[in-house]
């Protein structure tokens, strides 16, 4: 009899989603997400044991072994990119490193736009970066300012495109 198998690469990406979430302070809450078109997990950050409405994208790589450089690398595709800069959302990337049982993460905001003429891209994330060690209020911060940036400006937009639609403008 045989039965389904259990690959080691499931078994590396659900070690990677592991190491991620218990990094979190205890409040924050992760989900994966059941789609994936960029979109790995998904966070809601909590203050204070209260719900702040501010959420951060992660998507979320893995490899066995660490590389001989100062970065770690993630291929990323350009249209997964694109997708992912125009969220409202914070994007996170993070790769679990199962050699160093260490994660590393990077803002997509830090990652330089890529070729659109290439469909896939190397993404370098800094080994100083380790999330064992991040500052998890320095990044809520950045949410919260970022977050409030781009909605500012969509209601900014949203109000100016209404005001010509009623006379009043």
């Amino acid at each position: 009899m045989s039965y389904p198998q259990r690959y080691v690469t499931h078994q590396l990406e659900e070690t990677s989603y592991r190491f991620f979430v218990n990094a979190l302070p205890r409040s924050w809450y992760a989900e994966r997400s059941g789609a994936d078109y960029g979109v790995d997990v998904r966070v809601d950050i909590f203050e204070n044991d209260e719900a702040t409405g501010l959420e951060l994208l992660v998507q979320l790589k893995a490899s066995n072994s660490a590389s001989e450089s100062e970065d770690e690398t993630i291929k990323l595709g350009t249209a997964t990119y694109n997708y992912l800069w125009d969220k409202v959302q914070v994007v996170l990337l993070v790769k679990y490193v199962e050699a160093d049982n260490e994660a590393y993460w990077l803002l997509l905001s830090d990652v330089p736009e890529p070729d659109q003429r290439h469909k896939t891209f190397t993404v370098r994330i800094p080994k100083a970066n380790r999330l064992s060690t991040i500052d998890w209020q320095q990044i809520q911060n950045y949410v919260r300012d970022v977050t409030n940036g781009k909605l500012g400006t969509r209601s900014r937009n949203r109000f100016n495109n209404l005001k010509g639609c009623d006379g009043t403008g």
